[in-house]
């Protein structure tokens, strides 16, 4: 998958700009578990949170493949600048390594932060659910 940074295909010309959005309904895979995430942390690739829409209960983050001593922090922003994000929420392994967290914020663009402090690192698969 893509991390936050790497150009992403789509119709606007200034491929930095091209983000998927996500509306009520739609899912979105943030982590497949292929990335790295051993040393200096990775952020995933962001996305834009869409229309807001009637049945709107927040953006649901749900983790798995996590170590024991991993962790995935939430981050969110009103703008797609790398400087101005900030951690919302975060989500810890359970016994399986599995873990959920919603954010009922109303954010312009999210991204996740996998912390993995084993050795080595083990892939983290991230989807959204709106």
């Amino acid at each position: 998958m893509p991390l936050y940074g790497i150009n992403q295909a789509g119709s606007n010309p200034d491929l930095s700009k091209n983000l998927t959005c996500v509306n009520v309904g739609d899912s979105y895979t943030l982590l497949d578990g292929t990335e790295s995430i051993s040393g200096d942390a990775p952020k995933s690739v962001a996305f834009a949170r869409g229309e807001q829409g009637s049945g709107d209960n927040g953006m649901s983050f749900f983790a798995s493949g996590m170590a024991s001593t991993g962790s995935v922090d939430i981050e969110a922003s009103n703008a797609d600048v790398d400087g101005l994000y900030t951690v919302v929420g975060s989500i810890s392994p359970d016994a399986n390594g599995n873990g959920a967290y919603t954010d009922v914020g109303r954010a312009a663009f999210y991204r996740v932060a996998p912390l993995d402090n084993s050795s080595p690192a083990t892939g983290i698969t991230v989807v959204v659910q709106r």
